[in-house]
């Protein structure tokens, strides 16, 4: 009998790939045989894959086709949405998470408590589809998996030393496809969602201009690092570093992990971001700087509830700063026990890992022919299937804009078996899971297996 397979979408690599690896490993670990890819990769060959289960990341209107395509073949779908952790305000979830997406699978799954009930005041009657997993890319932050990061922090602190990280997240008003919002979007919630974001961060934008205009020519030797988020465009910071002139403010690329700075940093400094939490899970200081007094549309009360220092002024950030290089006064992330219920309510997998309730959950879903073979999976198809793609990328490059293509390339800058190996050998290496017992293979272009091998 073959294993259970799992197909599973990467899109943006350098924020969901290691998550979407250590859940595949943990998955074969189990038993099941599980495929990562892009969307396109996955989707192109999925008539020719035997039928499994495909977790969606997203459960928008653009995902009906394809879910409805997918079970033609005999696959069965399980949802999720990768921003629901910040992303889920009622009034959006009947955008986010679209009534004809939840028809086609068998289960919703949240990453927490708070998104099952938002979305339930939506569909009350769909109360057994919604499930709490939690998000791997949490799993990643404990203890037990930290070590895939800390070669890469020897590295940074080797040749940083000790520096300040500051994350942007200018996902509107920096984007490398579009600034601002584009005027292709309609009118409602959605809408509404993307202004109030960028009302927010216009006002951190003006106050982290200010900050780094001054602070790095006051105090020469405090380092600050900057990383952009992978959508942003870099011209934008390089532009910034160009005119302010100060060594100690540095601007850094992908080489290394977000979580790896993060590791390395004294301490992290961002604005409703990710990386306040990440941060706050992975035991670093982090300091969350407010638009303005009273919270906007979008602020996430879990952001706020696990960042260390609050600051609506920079003048604040820097005594902070100060007072921690120059004074040695240092802060903690020290939860309430008001704030820790707030952590729990909005993340499933806080203590128990992601993998563990979703493979509770998908047993109980039946795949018939699911010990059919995937078909045309041999080195000779491979190397055709990749020539056809390489024609079909080279066509593409010609009638595509090419602002579109860059922006497609920075999300996911590409990906070699070689790569894939590599990381799941040191997830492997880090978990004490015998890298021997475990199979990778290309079974068709850009879709990467991870299973047991037979015994």
């Amino acid at each position: 009998m073959l294993k259970r397979r799992i197909y599973t979408i990467v899109e943006v690599k350098e924020r969901e790939l290691l998550a979407k690896i250590l859940f595949g490993v943990k998955m074969a670990n189990k038993g099941y045989s599980v495929v990562i890819g892009k969307k396109n990769s996955l989707f192109n060959f999925s008539k020719y894959q035997r039928p499994g289960i495909f977790f969606f990341k997203g459960m928008g209107r653009k995902n009906i086709k394809p879910m409805q395509e997918l079970k033609k073949f005999g696959h069965k779908m399980v949802g999720f949405d990768e921003e629901g952790m910040v992303m889920n305000m009622v009034e959006t979830i009947p955008l986010r998470v679209t009534h004809k997406c939840l028809d086609l699978v068998e289960y919703f799954f949240t990453v927490g408590k708070k998104q099952s009930n938002n979305t339930l005041k939506i569909y009350p009657k769909l109360k057994k589809k919604i499930c709490e997993i939690g998000n791997s890319r949490f799993d990643l932050l404990k203890q037990n998996c930290r070590g895939i990061y800390y070669n890469e922090v020897k590295e940074i602190k080797k040749k940083y030393g000790k520096f300040v990280f500051f994350p942007s997240k200018f996902t509107i008003i920096n984007n490398f496809s579009f600034k601002g919002i584009p005027k292709s979007t309609e009118q409602g919630p959605g809408r509404f969602v993307l202004e109030e974001d960028l009302k927010d961060q216009k006002k951190i934008e003006k106050k982290l201009l200010s900050f780094f205009n001054f602070f790095p020519k006051k105090y020469p030797n405090i380092k600050i690092i900057i990383k952009p988020h992978p959508t942003e465009d870099k011209n934008y910071w390089r532009l910034l570093l160009k005119k302010i002139k100060c060594k100690n403010l540095i601007l850094v690329d992908n080489t290394y992990q977000t979580n790896s700075f993060i590791l390395a940093a004294e301490f992290n400094v961002g604005s409703n971001c990710h990386t306040s939490l990440e941060s706050f899970l992975l035991n670093k200081p982090t300091i969350n700087i407010r638009a303005c007094k009273s919270d906007g549309y979008v602020i996430s009360e879990l952001i706020r509830s696990v960042s260390g220092k609050e600051v609506l002024k920079v003048k604040e950030l820097e005594k902070i700063i100060v007072d921690w290089f120059k004074k040695g006064k240092k802060f903690k992330n020290n939860l309430t026990s008001k704030n820790l219920k707030i952590l729990n309510y909005n993340i499933q997998n806080v203590k128990k890992e992601s993998y563990y309730y979703f493979e509770k959950n998908i047993k109980k879903i039946k795949i018939l022919n699911e010990n059919n073979n995937d078909q045309f999976s041999n080195t000779f198809f491979l190397n055709i299937f990749e020539f056809i793609r390489r024609l079909k990328n080279r066509y593409y490059r010609l009638k595509s804009h090419k602002i579109k293509q860059a922006y497609q390339g920075m999300k996911f800058p590409g990906l070699t078996i070689e790569e894939f190996e590599s990381y799941t050998s040191k997830i492997c290496n880090v978990l004490k899971i015998k890298y021997k017992d475990i199979l990778v293979r290309e079974i068709y272009p850009g879709c990467y297996c991870i299973e047991k091998h037979s015994k």
